[in-house]
C-alpha cells in the first residue's frame, strides 16, 4: 500500500509494533444538501458541564481547564465558540524567511530524503506517514492561515466526566514559520478591527498569540517550498490538558503524593484521516500514578488509558452573513471586541450562533432549504428508542417552518460502513454513551467566530437516562451530594465571571432520578402500573422525545430558558389539549420536571410532546429572512420581533437568573419547577410527596425484592419535598425580572416587586413545609426497612452513606439546615433591606424582623416563644434544627459574614434576649421536661447569654478611604 496517490483520501490505522498501514478510501463527503459538521458532544467541561455541556461535562470556550470536570458531572448542553484572528503581527507575514535550496548548510535533509518510503494522505493537507512518524507538508499559503482544531475524548472511563465525545477545547489555530521551526498557536480570540486599518495594526501590537509548540522543519521542498514538520510528538502529548485535572482530583483527597501524570513511552499515535476539508487524527494516550482514586472501570488503576481525537477543519471560505444578538432572546453568541468601533456605544459586537440555512427559493413565503441541517442517528442508539429520538429532532421543524423554511431538519441513520465515523468533523451526530456515573446529556456545535455560523453539532445521551426516568439510577453517598448537585450551577457561574467556561453549562440529568422515583410512585399509588413495576415504555419515550427537542434547541444555537414554565397557568398545566399545541412549559429550553397532578383524575400529558410558543418566537429571530442586505439593515426588522419579548409566551430567563441567595432575585425563573405560580406549584407537590411516604413500600417494592428500592425511593421523596419548599424561598423580597427594552409595546420595568402578601404567604410555608414540627416523624416500620445495597464488589459499597442503617437525622438536618442558611444569607438580607427603599410602604415588602421572627417561631415553638403556648419536651430532630439555627444567630451577632447587614445583627441580637428570656420560662419544674429537653434548653439559654455579654467590637460605620 505504500506511495498510494490517486486516492481521494485515505485511512490510517494502528496495527502491531506502532506500524501503520494505509487504505485507499472514496472521498466521504456528506451526502447532498446534508450538512458537513463534525463530531458530538465535545464537552468535558463542560455538560447539562460545557461548546458542549454535561452532568460531569462543561462546555467551556475557548479553552477549559480540564480539572473542573470533576465538578460539573452529566450534563450537558453547550456551544464550542473560536473567536476571528486579529491581523497578523506586522512584518510577520508570508511565512517568515524563504529557503535558499542552494545553501548546502541546511539544517535538514533533503525532501525525497525525508519521504522516501512513506505512505502518503492527501485532502486539506498532505501527510507522510513514516514509521511513527506522521510528517505535514504546508504550503505557503496555509502559513499564518486560521484553522478550527477541536479537541474530544475518543475514548473515556466512564467516570468523572471522562466519557468517549466529550469535548475538551476547541482553538482557532495558526501554523507560524519562525526560522527552523514551525510553531502552532492557539489565535487570540477576543480583539478584531477592519482589516488593512490603522486600527487592525494597533490591535496586532496589542494582543500576542500563544505558542503551543514548535516543530523543527524536517525538510522543505525545492519546487514549491513546502515545508514538513513531524506532528507525532503533538498528537502523542498532553494538549488535552487531561493532566490538570488529575492533578486537581489528586487534591481532592486524603492521599499523599502527586496525581497521574502524562506517560509518553506508553501512549501512541494510532489512526490519521484526511478529507478534503478536515484532517481526523486519534491518540491512545496513558496516564500513570502510584495510587488508587477507585475509579472502578480502569483495569489497573496505575495506568489510565484515555483517547484523544483531534480534528482540523477548513473555515468556510464564503463567510456567512452574520446577525445580530438581543439580549431579550436567548441565543449563545460569538462576542468580539472590534476596535474599529470607537464611535459606538461599546466595541463589543455580539452575533447570534446559527446554521447557515438559505432558502432555494428566496421570494416564496415558505420555501425548502438550500442545504438542510442533517443529524445522523449513530449505531449506537438502541433500536427501541430511535423512533423517540428522531422524533424529537424533526419536532423543531414546526419551528423552522413558522420562520419561513420547510424540512429544515433532515434525519439520517449513520451508514453501515466501517471508514464512517461519528468523530469525522464533518457530520452531526446523536450518540449513545455507557458511562459509570452520572446522567447527563451534551448538545455542543462548532461555530465560525467570524459568524456565528454552527458549522456541525453534535448531541450524546447517556444510556443511564433510561434508569433515572424509572427512579432507579442515582446513588448518593449523602444528603449533601444531593445538596450540592442543586447548587453546583450557581457555584461554577460565580466562578466563571467573564462567561467563557460555563456559560454553556448544561446538567439537565442532576435530579431527574428523584423525579423518576416520584411518577413511578405516584403511578403505583394510583393504580397505573403494578407495585415495584417499571415506569411504561410510553412515558420514557416522551420523556426522551422532550430530552433530545431540549439538546436539538442548544445544537441550533438557543441558551436555556428556565422561565418556560412561567407561562403556562396552572390550570393549564393537566389540559392535554392545551399542551398539545403548546407543551407543559412555553419552552423546552427549561429544565422540566413530569408534569404530576395531586387530583390523579385530572392527570394530563408528563411530559411535554412538542416545542413551546418561545422555542417557535426565538427560532423567527434567529433564523426568519428580515428585509436588508447587511447585518445593520437588519436590525429593523430584529428589533421588530425582539419587541415582542413582554407577550406572555415568550418570557425568557437564562440560567444567571435562576439560581438561590444572589442569584435568586425572581421566583418565576428557577430550574425543575412548573407552572406560572410556582409556590402553587411546591404546596401541591409538598402534599403528593407526603401522601406517598405511608403507602411507599407497597408501591416501589414488589413481592420478591429487595428493600435497598424502599431506601432510594424514600430518599429521593425526602429531596422532592426540600425541593418543592427551596424553590419558593425566591419569593422573599423577589421580584419579577424583564428585559423589556423601553418603548417596547406592553413594556415591564426591569423589576416588578413581588406583593408582600405572597412573600409572607411563601414565608408561612417553608416554616411550616420545610421546617415543621413533624416534618420527620416517619411509622418506625418504615425506618426499619431503609436497608442499604447487601452487595459489596467495585461499584457497589454498603457503607458509602458510613451507616447500615438510614441516618435520618443527617438527612433531616442537611435539608432544613440548607433553608435556614438560605434564609439567613447576607446577601439575601442585603435584598430584603434595599426591597424596603423599592417599596411605597413598609407593609408592602417582607422585613428582617418579619424573617427571623417567623424563623423563630417555627424552629423553637416547643420552646412556647410565642408567649400563649406552653413550653413541651422537643425531639431529637428538632433540637438538631434548634442548635443550627441558635448557631446562625450567634454567628450574626458575635462574627457576622462579611456583607451581612448591621440591621441584621441588632435584629438578631434582640431576637436572641427574646429567646433567652422564653428558654428561662420554660425550664420551671412546672413543665415537666424530660432530661434530654431540660439540658438542651439550659445550654441553648448558656450559650445565648454568652454571646450578649462577649466584647464584641463592631465599626461603625464604613472604614475612611485613606489619603
Amino acid at each position: 500500500m505504500v506511495g498510494i496517490r490517486s486516492a481521494k483520501s485515505c485511512q490510517t490505522d494502528f496495527q502491531n509494533s506502532r506500524a501503520i498501514t494505509v487504505r485507499a478510501t472514496p472521498d466521504r463527503r456528506g451526502p447532498a444538501g446534508g450538512a458537513t459538521c463534525s463530531d458530538p458532544t465535545r464537552g468535558l467541561y463542560g455538560g447539562h458541564v460545557p461548546r458542549r455541556e454535561s452532568p460531569a461535562m462543561y462546555r467551556v470556550r475557548p479553552y477549559r481547564p480540564f480539572a473542573l470536570a470533576l465538578l460539573v458531572g452529566a450534563l450537558a448542553c453547550t456551544i464550542r465558540v473560536i473567536q476571528p484572528a486579529p491581523a497578523a503581527t506586522p512584518g510577520g507575514g508570508g511565512g517568515g524567511p524563504k529557503p535558499d535550496s542552494a545553501k548546502k548548510d541546511l539544517p535538514w535533509k533533503p525532501f525525497a530524503e525525508v519521504t522516501k518510503d512513506a505512505r502518503v494522505q492527501t485532502g486539506l493537507f498532505t501527510v507522510y506517514l513514516k514509521r511513527e512518524s506522521a510528517y505535514l507538508a504546508l504550503k505557503p499559503e496555509q502559513l499564518d492561515h486560521d484553522y478550527l482544531m477541536v479537541t474530544e475524548l475518543s475514548q473515556g472511563i466512564g467516570e468523572l466526566g471522562i466519557d468517549g465525545g466529550s469535548d475538551v477545547r476547541s482553538d482557532l489555530i495558526r501554523f507560524h514559520r519562525a526560522g527552523d521551526h514551525v510553531e502552532l498557536w492557539v489565535v487570540n480570540p477576543y480583539a478584531t478591527a477592519t482589516p488593512n486599518t490603522p486600527m487592525a495594526r494597533t490591535v496586532a501590537y496589542s494582543f500576542g498569540q500563544s505558542v503551543a509548540q514548535s516543530f523543527p522543519i524536517a525538510s522543505i521542498r525545492d519546487t514549491t517550498n513546502e515545508v514538513l514538520v513531524d506532528l507525532a510528538p503533538f498528537f502523542v502529548s498532553d494538549w488535552a490538558d487531561l493532566g490538570a485535572f488529575f492533578q486537581f482530583l489528586s487534591q481532592q483527597t486524603p492521599m499523599q503524593g502527586p496525581g497521574p501524570m502524562f506517560d509518553k513511552e506508553r501512549s501512541s499515535f494510532t489512526s490519521l484521516h484526511m478529507f478534503p476539508t478536515n484532517a481526523e487524527a486519534e491518540s491512545r494516550l496513558t496516564f500513570r500514578t502510584a495510587r488508587s482514586f477507585g475509579l472502578d472501570m480502569v483495569p489497573d488503576y496505575r495506568w489510565i488509558p484515555v483517547g484523544v481525537h483531534y480534528s482540523i477543519l477548513e473555515l468556510p471560505a464564503t463567510p456567512m452573513r452574520p446577525r445580530y444578538a438581543d439580549d431579550r432572546v436567548g441565543y449563545f453568541v460569538s462576542a468580539m471586541k472590534n476596535f474599529s468601533r470607537d464611535t459606538a456605544e461599546s466595541f463589543f459586537v455580539r452575533y447570534v450562533n446559527r446554521w447557515r440555512l438559505e432558502k432555494k427559493d428566496p421570494s416564496a413565503a415558505v420555501s425548502d432549504p438550500v442545504k438542510p441541517i442533517t443529524y445522523y442517528l449513530d449505531r449506537t442508539i438502541p433500536f427501541e428508542w430511535r423512533p423517540y429520538v428522531r422524533d424529537g429532532i424533526l419536532e423543531w421543524n414546526r419551528a423552522f417552518e413558522e420562520a419561513g423554511i420547510r424540512n429544515a431538519i433532515q434525519v439520517l441513520d449513520a451508514p453501515d460502513d466501517s471508514l464512517w465515523s461519528a468523530e469525522d468533523a464533518r457530520y452531526s451526530t446523536v450518540r449513545w454513551m455507557a458511562n459509570n456515573a452520572f446522567t447527563y446529556a451534551i448538545g455542543p456545535s462548532d461555530v465560525d467566530p467570524r459568524t456565528g455560523e454552527i458549522l456541525n453539532a453534535d448531541i450524546l445521551i447517556a444510556a443511564s437516562w433510561i434508569q433515572a426516568w424509572q427512579g432507579e439510577y442515582r446513588d448518593y453517598a449523602g444528603p449533601q451530594a444531593m445538596i450540592r448537585e442543586v447548587f453546583l450551577e450557581d457555584s461554577l457561574l460565580r466562578a466563571d465571571p467573564n462567561g467563557r467556561r460555563f456559560q454553556r453549562l448544561c446538567s439537565y440529568g442532576a435530579s431527574m432520578a428523584p423525579e423518576g422515583t416520584l411518577l413511578r410512585a405516584t403511578l403505583a399509588a394510583s393504580g397505573a402500573i403494578a407495585p415495584g413495576a417499571p415506569v411504561p415504555r410510553e412515558y420514557i419515550g416522551q420523556a426522551l422525545k422532550e430530552l433530545v427537542m431540549h439538546e436539538v434547541g442548544h445544537t441550533i444555537g438557543l441558551r436555556h430558558n428556565f422561565r418556560g414554565t412561567a407561562a403556562i397557568p396552572m390550570e393549564k398545566l393537566f389540559d392535554r389539549a392545551y399542551t398539545a399545541t403548546h407543551g407543559t412549559s412555553a419552552s423546552v429550553m427549561d429544565y422540566n420536571p413530569p408534569a404530576i397532578a395531586l387530583d390523579r383524575g385530572k392527570q394530563g400529558d408528563y411530559y411535554s410532546r412538542t416545542i413551546g410558543t418561545y422555542d417557535r418566537w426565538a427560532i423567527r429571530y434567529g433564523y426568519a429572512a428580515v428585509a436588508g442586505e447587511t447585518p445593520d439593515a437588519e436590525r429593523a426588522g430584529l428589533r421588530g420581533i425582539a419587541a415582542q419579548a413582554s407577550e406572555p409566551d415568550h418570557l425568557y430567563g437564562t440560567d444567571e437568573d435562576a439560581g438561590f441567595a444572589a442569584y435568586g432575585l425572581d421566583p418565576t425563573v428557577t430550574r425543575y419547577d412548573q407552572t406560572s405560580d410556582p409556590l402553587a406549584w411546591g404546596k401541591d407537590r409538598v402534599t403528593l410527596v407526603n401522601r406517598l411516604f405511608d403507602s411507599l413500600e407497597t408501591r416501589l417494592v414488589a413481592a420478591g425484592d429487595g428493600y435497598p428500592k424502599l431506601r432510594r425511593g424514600f430518599r429521593d421523596l425526602l429531596f422532592e419535598r426540600w425541593y418543592a419548599t427551596l424553590v419558593t424561598t425566591k419569593y422573599l423580597a423577589g421580584a419579577f425580572t424583564s428585559r423589556d427594552h423601553r418603548g417596547d409595546p406592553n413594556g415591564r420595568p426591569p423589576f416588578s416587586a413581588v406583593s408582600a402578601a405572597r412573600q409572607r404567604e411563601a414565608l408561612a410555608f417553608i416554616a411550616d413545609a420545610g421546617l415543621g414540627e413533624n416534618l420527620y416523624r416517619f411509622r418506625p416500620e418504615l425506618l426499619n426497612k431503609l436497608a442499604p445495597e447487601r452487595w459489596w464488589h467495585w461499584g457497589v459499597n454498603p457503607f458509602r452513606e458510613g451507616r447500615i442503617d438510614f441516618p435520618l437525622h443527617d438527612w433531616a438536618l442537611a435539608f432544613q439546615g440548607t433553608l435556614v442558611q438560605l434564609l439567613m444569607d447576607p446577601q439575601v438580607l442585603s435584598r430584603v433591606r434595599d426591597a424596603e427603599l423599592r417599596a411605597e410602604s413598609r407593609n408592602q415588602t417582607v422585613t428582617i424582623p418579619d424573617i427571623l421572627t417567623t424563623l423563630t417561631a417555627s424552629v423553637w415553638a416547643e420552646a412556647g416563644v410565642q408567649g400563649s403556648q406552653r413550653a413541651r419536651n422537643t425531639t431529637s430532630i428538632r433540637r438538631d434544627l434548634q442548635r443550627l439555627y441558635l448557631a446562625r444567630l450567634l454567628r450574626m451577632v458575635v462574627t457576622p459574614d462579611p456583607g451581612t447587614p448591621e440591621d441584621a445583627r441588632t435584629v438578631a441580637r434582640a431576637t436572641l434576649a427574646s429567646l433567652s428570656g422564653a428558654l428561662g420560662r420554660a425550664l420551671v419544674p412546672a413543665n415537666e421536661l424530660d432530661g434530654y429537653t431540660q439540658a438542651h434548653y439550659a445550654d441553648s439559654r448558656q450559650r445565648i447569654e454568652q454571646a450578649l455579654n462577649a466584647q464584641v467590637v463592631q465599626p461603625l460605620g464604613p472604614t475612611p478611604a485613606p489619603r
